[in-house]
């Protein structure tokens, strides 16, 4: 049971795996370097920091790293060398060399490790005084080495962390399961609510849809070269299609806020059509949060081994009520009551893309 417990909690929480992983292959890149002697012996730390550099919870993001971190140092050198051979005084090469490195690191292939070439540049022109060959060889050389005892730990003890993405999704689906509810109650507010009033009501959805967009794409990297990826192939995938569902469920709820917000459509007209549209809006519109709030047998309030399945079920007759009746509306007022249609339209877009 504690280890059962304890497993969960690494799923949950993988950045003290990622950190154990990361003193592991530090202190063996520094117990390796020691040995070898001669000029090393000088600069040891630089094999572990390039453990620590490439280290990531996924495999070929620390082989991307490590590459790139090499890569820089390679090419900072490398400025650095032609700086020196410059007829420029002391500071003038210092201020020349920093600017190419700064140049030179926007380039797309070093990715986030653009800022270590002007810092190689930096570190050949000074700290390798009389010995700028021997310094870059070690910097660049010990830094390869840890970083390729990085990837080495990684492969053997992979990360796959699913569980932090199904969290944020979890919190988006929420999110977006209350901004049903508020358009709801707007709706079946015995006053109408002004521009102001509907634009309080909205909820800034943007920062969560991002957060769980990324920890899914960093999630389906893990994935790649990671032998315990085969196990957890089922759940990984059904929580990509889930994700897609949010993506495309986001988008939906954005163009009903639109609709409902705009006090010009007809879902605000006074009159017994529209006060009938609403009410089937507003039904549709809870119908639709409790079915985002019951995934994966485990709903708030529990109706039984079914209820996802059930809930789907009642918020797409919810849905179809509001449509038949906004049909039946347009079809007697023309387009008056088009926006009703529309939001019904967009309301059954956001079920199937759940259900």
């Amino acid at each position: 049971m504690p280890l059962k417990t304890l497993r969960a909690a690494t799923w949950r929480h993988p950045r003290p795996v990622l950190a154990a992983k990361a003193a592991v292959a530090a202190g063996a890149a520094w117990l390796v370097v020691q040995p070898l002697g001669g000029f090393v012996d000088d600069y040891p730390y630089y094999a572990p920091l390039g453990a620590v550099v490439a280290m990531s919870t996924s495999v070929v993001e620390s082989a991307r790293s490590a590459a790139q971190a090499v890569a820089a140092i390679v090419t900072g050198a490398a400025l650095a060398f032609g700086v020196d051979a410059l007829p420029l005084p002391g500071a003038a090469a210092v201020a020349a060399g920093i600017g190419l490195g700064v140049i030179v690191a926007g380039a797309r292939f070093f990715g986030t490790m653009g800022s270590w070439v002007p810092f190689a540049t930096l570190f050949v022109l000074i700290v390798g005084g009389a010995h700028p060959m021997g310094y870059a060889v070690a910097y660049g050389g010990l830094t390869a080495l840890g970083a390729a005892i990085g990837v080495v730990v990684n492969l053997a003890l992979p990360q796959l962390p699913l569980t932090p993405a199904a969290m944020a999704q979890e919190r988006l689906r929420g999110q977006l399961a209350d901004q049903l509810d508020l358009l709801a109650d707007g709706l079946a507010s015995e006053d109408v609510l002004s521009r102001d009033d509907w634009a309080r009501l909205r909820l800034a959805l943007e920062p969560d849809v991002r957060r769980a967009e990324d920890l899914l794409r960093a999630a389906t990297e893990s994935r790649r070269a990671n032998w315990r990826a085969r196990r957890w192939a089922e759940v990984a995938d059904r929580r990509e299609e889930q994700a897609r569902a949010l993506q495309r469920l986001t988008g939906c709820i954005d163009e009903v806020i639109a609709l409902v917000v705009d006090v010009r459509t007809s879902m605000h007209a006074d009159d017994l059509v529209a006060a009938q549209l609403r009410e089937r809006a507003t039904a549709a519109f809870r119908a639709v949060a409790e079915m985002l709030r019951t995934v994966d047998g485990e709903p708030e309030d529990p109706d039984g081994p079914d209820a996802p399945a059930a809930a789907s079920t009642r918020a797409a007759g919810a849905v179809a009520r509001l449509a038949e009746d906004a049909g039946r509306a347009g079809a007697a007022a023309g387009h008056r009551y088009l926006a009703a249609a529309a939001i019904a339209v967009t309301l059954h877009q956001a079920v199937e893309a759940w259900s």
